[in-house]
């Protein structure tokens, strides 16, 4: 067995079912391995939307999303998708190829230190530069990407390295299958503080992000909070856990879409669930949370704990265990919290009132708050939602706030347009027997094209609807008229690019056909682009228009 052959068997046996690849150097003997093994090839025209696919197939399925690139530019292509996982807690493995060890250093093909390029972007990164120690560095990896917060892991594997024999009596293989599902059961003492702290406090909030998605925490946090009547945001951009419209969930945690998430700055008691207190929430600073609020953190990750901010109440759990463990501790606890709830409720609902009867016009261009509420109804079925784009995304995560359960996928926390179309493929994949609908802007759309033909190839049909105003729009907002410089885009026609490369393409003259024309593609066996001239302007442009 050389050291491809034990590679591939190793990622069989912890439930790998396909790699996202492109060809290249190096490669050729992990090929020939899934061959044999049966692991099937998902290959794209461009390694980035192979990582990105990567990054969306473990966000959504918590398993880890295995990517094999080539060396030097096949490599450097796919860093933007192993950041993307890394900024948002995925699990990911790359695997990139190289030339052979034996000349490393002599200025061989594609030569470049591809382990500590990734390093900064992952948990653990190595160049593997012996057969012996194949063993132990895939089983490290695969470990430590589904560890306590999960993310990607990178390995460089030589094509000598990779046709090497195996010693006798190698390494075994890693237990499986593996998969992001922490489970760490908390202090009970801790958990008893925490339970106290929050039935003690007068405007508790609960803000949940990936962490309790991976932990599958969501019935347990919707009874906990059944239970303490006490508002839950969701992280903007983490996996959520929200699987319909809880009374107590208000929303997302970003005062520009949601009335409720600035209450959270009068909270005297936030607990923070499996989620980061990073640039989202000001560090867990004034203005956004008080200084005199008592913050509880609960992660499965202990170097969370404390970071950035000291918790006044730190306890290593996952937040499944831990809400689990708290509720034991409610029976004769008082939680007179119905009146705050009730409060945060009717922040969020005043903030969309105000949106009430705006944006209706029939004709194109049509407006970013039309386009939403064309697509309102459709999530209210099974369907697996994906949203890539800048000033699109703002409108949806405001007009769609309810529609927040775990089968949401949206970039992450960094902030990256244009995983979209790659994302919606590997959510096909995910989810095979539930239709895919994915809302992008034109300049999201635009980055990985090509793989129109990728999805049509590999039989993943979705939906796009294409939010075109032919412009960056969250910077062009803060452009004056006269000065848009760098942020303005000519039109493409996607309906028409669509249909070139073999897909449906659609487009939308009146809004009123948008619903009707999304309702057809979903039924469509086939990826159908639907091309929507669309208003140009941000939230904030357009309530300094209507003086809201």
């Amino acid at each position: 067995m050389n050291g491809a052959q034990w590679l591939v068997k190793a990622l069989k046996h912890v439930g790998v079912e396909r790699l996202f690849t492109l060809c290249g150097n190096g490669l050729d003997p992990v090929y020939d391995a899934c061959f044999e093994e049966g692991i099937g090839l998902l290959d794209t025209r461009n390694e980035q939307a192979a990582s990105y696919m990567g990054d969306a197939w473990g966000r959504l399925t918590r398993k880890v999303g295995a990517v094999a690139v080539s060396a030097g530019p096949g490599h450097t292509n796919a860093l933007t998708g192993l950041a993307n996982a890394f900024w948002d807690g995925g699990p990911m493995l790359l695997i990139s190829g190289c030339s052979p060890a034996d000349s490393r250093g002599m200025g061989h093909f594609q030569e470049l230190d591809q382990a500590a390029m990734a390093a900064p972007a992952c948990k653990y990164a190595r160049f593997v530069d012996r057969i012996e120690t194949l063993p132990q560095e895939v089983n490290n990896a695969l470990q430590i990407a589904v560890s306590g917060r999960p993310g990607p892991v990178h390995l460089t594997i030589p094509a000598d390295v990779l046709l090497a024999p195996l010693p006798e009596g190698g390494m075994r293989v890693m237990p499986g299958p593996l998969a992001a599902e922490p489970r760490v059961a908390g202090d009970p003492e801790l958990l008893r503080r925490a339970t106290l702290m929050l039935s003690e406090a007068r405007r508790p909030f609960v803000v949940a992000g990936s962490g309790a998605f991976y932990a599958g925490a969501g019935e347990a946090l919707k009874s906990f909070v059944e239970a303490t009547q006490i508002p839950v945001l969701s992280h903007l951009w983490d996996r959520g856990c929200v699987e319909s419209a809880w009374p107590q969930y208000v929303g997302i945690a970003s005062g520009e879409v949601n009335g409720a998430f600035r209450l959270l700055s009068q909270a005297d008691v936030a607990l923070f669930l499996g989620a980061r207190l990073d640039y989202r929430v000001n560090h867990g600073l004034p203005p956004v949370i008080a200084g005199s609020a008592r913050i509880i953190r609960i992660d499965a990750e202990p170097s969370e704990i404390h970071r950035p901010r000291p918790a006044d109440l730190g306890i290593v759990a996952d937040p499944k265990s831990a809400l689990e463990g708290m509720a034991a501790h409610l029976p004769g606890l008082p939680f007179p919290h119905a009146d705050w709830l009730a409060r945060a409720r009717s922040a969020r609902e005043s903030f969309l009132r105000q949106w009430d009867g705006k944006g209706e016009e029939e004709g194109c261009p049509i407006s970013a708050l039309r386009i939403c509420r064309e697509l309102q109804p459709f999530l209210d079925r099974e369907v697996t939602f994906l949203l890539d784009g800048g000033n699109i995304g703002r409108w949806a995560h405001m007009m769609l706030w309810n529609r927040h359960p775990s089968h949401w996928l949206t970039c992450g926390a960094s902030g990256a347009v244009g995983w979209g179309l790659s994302g919606a493929v590997a959510a096909r994949l995910s989810r095979p027997d539930h239709p895919v609908l994915l809302l992008t802007g034109d300049g999201a759309a635009g980055f990985t094209l090509a793989d129109i033909e990728t999805a049509l190839r590999f039989k993943t049909p979705y939906v796009a609807v294409v939010a075109h105003d032919a412009a960056w729009g969250v910077v062009a907002d803060h452009r004056p008229d006269d000065y848009k410089d760098a942020t303005l885009l000519g039109e493409i026609r996607f309906d028409r690019v669509a249909a070139a490369l073999g897909a449906r393409g659609v487009f939308i003259e009146k809004a009123a056909r948008l619903g009707p024309a999304i309702e057809e593609g979903l039924q469509a066996d086939t990826v159908t682009f639907i091309h929507v001239p669309t208003q140009l302007g941000g939230i904030a442009q357009w309530a300094r228009k209507w003086r809201l």
